[in-house]
């Protein structure tokens, strides 16, 4: 009897908090309809993207994939190194 009510007590905190947890985290109706967003029609995160990145970014996410993939010949290390010389000298 004493280990069914444990249980019990044990399941029920679960929900408590679970389901306080999910109305925590849900946003209220207010803060949906004032949005930026919403006032356009649109959906998604209010303001503007973030501008492209520079193109040494993409070179070195190619020289991550290279060594990840076995295409890259020497070390990682040394290869982002003199990746990034390359465009501080440039």
């Amino acid at each position: 009897m004493n280990r069914r009510r444990l249980s019990l007590v044990g399941v029920l905190l679960a929900v408590l908090v679970t389901t306080a947890g999910v109305a925590a985290a849900a946003p209220n109706d207010t803060a949906r309809e004032s949005s930026p967003a919403s006032e356009a029609g649109q959906r998604g995160p209010p303001g503007e993207l973030p501008g492209p990145v520079p193109e040494f970014v993409s070179g070195v996410h190619d020289l991550v994939s290279d060594f990840l993939s076995g295409g890259l010949d020497g070390s990682l290390g040394g290869s982002l190194s003199d990746r990034a010389n390359d465009v501080s000298g440039a």
